[in-house]
């Protein structure tokens, strides 16, 4: 399993690394404008995803590439979840992020650009490195479509070895001066909070440790009327994080992102599913068993990505991908009932695939999961995703 899950974040991390050179390299602000433009000149349909019966097991592959652009406009600017926050990341990689956010920033409550790392420096002097990345004309844009909405840019702790994280820990004051400079940083570029990456760095280690710090920085963001959302682990990875950790945390964080995506099997090898319905539910149950209050601080976790299985390699899935994948195969869109989730098989060359990618039928058995337990959202990340999607939220 580890070799399995290893593997996977190693091709993984080499194509968003790809992605992410490609999007330096080819991308700028009058991109942005130009992609801004034409999604003006498009004729948007009145009528839902749902009222045009797109939301189906039934999907034909034409139906998703000749509709995925258009969601309705007056339901664009319309909020339909409310069972508790939502959280969408957004990723400088993924360019098309930065406009889906302005176009919907009313369907969110949070967004989390991924602009930020917490660095260690010489002489243990820590330092946030991203700053380039910040955009505040953006930030003005998001905010003019959603005045509540709260930017909470993730805040990664980047590069630290494990001698790092004990020094850390067996110093107050350096947990205590660490808060000083998330704060700091928050106040200047005026965000409304972080949301933090640690917990699986640590590999379960610390757990007492983290959970102190972790309270000390909530603590003094919440004096300055910012926020911290915690990034956790799902039950994919063991007892990582477990009930006991959740309510040591849950009145002290604002949130919770639960990464309830990148499912493994060690009994079932090759093609599976990217987040069957059974087993987040059983995420979010194992660290609330009943319905409460507690959960809303769950964000339950939405891909907006999918994966393609070859004989010998797994590759991260994007929408862009997927719209190539369907317009050049034209394969059949076959439902996972026990999953709720749709694949597409196809053979290029001698080489047979399977593509596990999110359609409009999967997300809305998400979304209606997460009201049923009572959570909030998160999704990873807006620019992967098809602009229809968003006709569910």
């Amino acid at each position: 399993l580890i070799i399995k899950m290893a593997a996977r974040l190693l091709l993984l991390l080499t194509a968003l690394i790809v992605v992410d050179e490609l999007c330096v390299a080819t991308l700028s602000k009058s991109d942005k404008k130009k992609k801004k433009s034409t999604q003006e000149t498009k004729e948007f349909p009145k009528s839902s995803v749902v009222e045009r019966d797109l939301v189906t097991e039934n999907i034909k592959w034409k139906d998703v590439v000749s509709n995925y652009k258009y969601y309705s406009k007056d339901l664009s600017t319309k909020s339909n979840f409310n069972a508790g926050p939502v959280l969408a990341y957004v990723t400088p990689w993924n360019n098309h992020g930065y406009d889906t956010a302005k176009w919907f920033a009313a369907k969110f409550t949070h967004i989390s650009p991924v602009w930020l790392q917490l660095v260690l420096r010489q002489g243990n002097v820590v330092g946030i490195q991203g700053e380039h990345d910040i955009d505040q004309g953006w930030i003005k844009e998001v905010r003019a479509g959603n005045k509540k909405v709260k930017i909470v840019p993730r805040l990664l702790f980047e590069g630290w070895s494990a001698n790092s994280f004990v020094t850390l820990f067996r110093n107050p004051e350096h947990v205590k001066s660490i808060g000083q400079t998330i704060v700091s940083f928050l106040t200047q570029h005026k965000f409304d909070g972080i949301v933090l990456e640690i917990w699986s760095q640590l590999g379960g280690h610390y757990k007492l440790e983290v959970t102190d710090a972790v309270i000390e920085w909530s603590s003094m963001l919440h004096s300055k009327n910012m926020e911290l959302i915690l990034v956790i682990p799902s039950q994919l990875r063991g007892s990582l994080f477990d009930s006991s950790d959740f309510e040591a945390l849950v009145y002290h964080v604002d949130g919770f992102s639960l990464m309830t995506y990148d499912y493994t099997d060690p009994h079932k090898p090759g093609p599976v599913p990217v987040a069957p319905l059974s087993w987040v539910r059983d995420c979010v149950v194992s660290l609330v068993p009943e319905k409460s209050e507690k959960r809303q601080k769950i964000l339950l976790g939405l891909n907006f990505y999918g994966y393609s299985y070859g004989s010998s390699s797994v590759q991260p899935v994007v929408g862009s991908t997927f719209i190539e994948l369907l317009s050049k195969h034209k394969p059949n869109l076959q439902w996972d009932a026990e999953a709720s989730e749709h694949y597409i098989q196809y053979r290029s060359g001698s080489i047979d695939y399977v593509v596990y990618f999110p359609t409009l039928k999967s997300l809305e058995s998400k979304i209606q999961l997460a009201q049923e337990l009572g959570t909030g959202l998160s999704i990873w990340e807006i620019g992967q995703g098809l602009d229809y999607f968003y006709d569910l939220f």
